[in-house]
């Protein structure tokens, strides 16, 4: 059984190495190739040409592994078929889910990596590969902001007209601080500017008034003034326009946190994008459990007919994720059903068209 298990998962991963391999680099060359023009025009070397390709890489790695697994699932086992391997595999008391068990716990530990690999590698990377990008083709950087407000657990909300990431400092803020009863503090200001080794924000030219006890309200101008307790971190300034599906996992949840309870439709298409990005490594395991669930009994043409035959039901995923990921930007469904259903749907239909009669 231990041969048995270490031929089945060898010949998968072979196979899905070389076509992630292939996949990758034909990525890459149409990425090179859109960005013809610029290299041109722009005379970049090519040392830094290959620097972007490199870093492209990782990224395009990922989006093909589940499409690569699926096939190297299906060639694996419509292989058995066509060569008549299955036959003996069979009389030897190998059951078809025995068969297939390792390809099941194969799928299970390619998803898990997956997942860390997009989050501990693919996104670091990726912010990488976007600034070169910018830096390369002048691409414009959507990291400055623009009529931001966001809240603090500590009772703080501040609006600001505009977040310069150049120097993490915000201008024309204004900073509330309420409680229970009402508005305890108001700070206007010229701009604001991140204390990095103190870990708050020090306000410059300010007015600051505030609600005495007897609910009065004084005012004063300062120079400098600084609110300890206020410790909202500029990353979460500049998130405001930028994709959450480039953001590291505690920047998008702290985002998302805060933007549910301030714009509730901008929320919904935010965590619905943000659900994708956590549960796109599990496109692995559902394309190899359909390749998996198939059954394999054509007499000619095997292989075409197994690619061909597994191929339709990824693209029924793909159809359904689309569908449910306009439906979650919508609101129609909640963010995390926009990402389960089409899992939950291809999954099923695979079990209902392999238990219609397998042979394998």
């Amino acid at each position: 059984m231990k041969i048995l298990t270490r031929y089945i998962i060898s010949s998968v991963l072979k196979v899905a190495l070389v076509t992630i391999l292939m996949f990758a680099l034909i990525l890459a060359a149409v990425e090179l190739f859109s960005r013809m023009d610029s290299i041109m025009n722009g005379n970049i070397p090519v040392q830094s040409i290959i620097y972007y390709i490199l870093l492209s890489l990782p990224q395009y790695l990922l989006m093909v592994a589940s499409i690569s697994f699926l096939f190297a699932v299906t060639y694996f086992l419509s292989s058995l078929t066509a060569n008549n391997e299955a036959i003996p595999i069979l009389n030897a008391g190998v059951g078809p889910l025995r068969l297939r068990m390792p390809i099941f716990i194969l799928s299970v530990i390619l998803t898990l990596l997956g997942s860390v690999y997009q989050e501990k590698a693919v996104i670091t990377i990726n912010a990488q590969r976007t600034a070169l990008e910018t830096e390369l083709f002048g691409a414009s950087s959507t990291r400055d902001a623009r009529n931001i407000v966001l809240t603090d657990p500590d009772g703080y909300l501040i609006f600001t007209d505009r977040f310069s990431e150049s120097d993490n400092s915000v201008y024309a803020p204004v900073l509330v601080k309420h409680d229970q009863e009402g508005i305890e503090m108001r700070v206007e200001s010229e701009s604001a500017s991140w204390d990095e080794e103190k870990g708050f924000w020090i306000f410059h030219n300010a007015r600051i008034y505030k609600v005495n006890g007897d609910r009065t309200v004084s005012s004063s101008l300062q120079e400098e003034f600084s609110v300890s307790d206020f410790d909202i971190e500029p990353r979460l300034f500049r998130s405001q326009n930028t994709s959450v599906e480039t953001m590291d996992s505690e920047t998008a949840r702290e985002y998302l946190e805060r933007l549910r309870t301030t714009d509730s439709i901008t929320w919904q298409e935010k965590a619905t994008d943000y659900y994708r990005r956590v549960f796109a490594p599990l496109a692995i395991f559902v394309l190899m459990f359909i390749s998996a669930s198939m059954g394999y009994r054509f007499k000619k043409n095997v292989l075409l007919f197994s690619v061909i035959q597994s191929l339709s039901i990824a693209v029924i995923y793909y159809v359904a994720d689309m569908v449910f990921s306009i439906m979650g930007h919508q609101g129609a469904v909640s963010p995390y059903s926009a990402v389960i259903m089409p899992i939950v749907m291809t999954i099923i239909l695979s079990l209902v068209l392999s238990l219609l009669g397998r042979k394998i």
